[in-house]
């Protein structure tokens, strides 16, 4: 049982996190939160600020029959470290460090994503289209040339005949180490790869007519399209993939 003035010595713990000028009072539920920061980051589940909390990113309070509750400062706290993992290309031992400095006042910045505490130099996410050497990559990403080298081999990653990759490889490679890390073998990836490259194929060739013309407001029409395809296709997959997770785990 806790008693009442460690429940004290804990809440003023809790307020010296990172970000202290906002409420610290806790009382939104987990879903709360999901619905709070969805249209921001769309593929956010509870399983994934469930482990954010057990890598000690996150502190949520909890009630006596040890429910987790969320305070405003907590929404910021995770919409800080989805942000810098998004567009940063941060892994979390970097946005744990990140946090811990934010915390202790070490460094003091409302805008912590301007931080130098980490690097001489921001890390910029490439435009599309860009081509990538597997050096920029490795930097990019913080894996080493060994691992692309094993991606490369795999074909989770392909590169033109100059050696380059595309901007997309960045998440591919954050990613694949998210999924390695998690226990996921590579073989799974790869069939996951292949998928992805029979559904582009048929994703093409259900707009051969649109791009088979040569105007510009035809190709503009195929591009958008093309999105329009893949973000519902990918939605899709998710619900599909959801669906049965939840199926086999009643």
């Amino acid at each position: 049982m806790i008693l009442p003035a460690q429940q004290a010595a804990a809440e003023v713990a809790l307020s010296s996190y990172w970000p202290q000028a906002v409420s610290h009072d806790a009382y939104l539920k987990i879903g709360e939160v999901l619905g709070i920061l969805k249209a921001e980051f769309p593929f956010l589940a509870a399983s994934k600020i469930r482990y954010f909390e057990s890598q000690g990113l996150l502190h949520p309070q909890r009630t006596a029959s040890n429910q987790r509750q969320f305070s405003p400062a907590d929404v910021e706290r995770l919409r800080f470290i989805l942000g810098e993992q998004r567009d940063r290309y941060l892994n979390l031992p970097q946005i744990k460090e990140m946090l811990r400095q934010l915390d202790s006042g070490e460094v003091v910045n409302e805008h912590p994503g301007k931080m130098r505490a980490l690097g001489d130099k921001e890390i910029a996410a490439p435009r599309p289209g860009t081509r990538l050497h597997k050096e920029e990559l490795a930097t990019l990403t913080g894996v080493s040339i060994a691992k692309l080298e094993e991606y490369l081999n795999a074909g989770l990653l392909s590169a033109d005949a100059r050696g380059r990759l595309t901007a997309q490889s960045i998440d591919l490679v954050r990613y694949a180490q998210i999924l390695e890390e998690r226990g996921v073998d590579i073989r799974f990836l790869k069939a996951v790869r292949n998928g992805a490259r029979s559904h582009a194929v048929a994703i093409l060739n259900s707009l051969a007519i649109e791009r088979a013309r040569k105007s510009p407001l035809a190709k503009e029409r195929a591009l958008a399209d093309t999105a329009e395809i893949s973000a519902a296709l990918s939605n899709y997959y998710r619900a599909q993939l959801l669906e049965n997770l939840d199926i086999e785990l009643r």
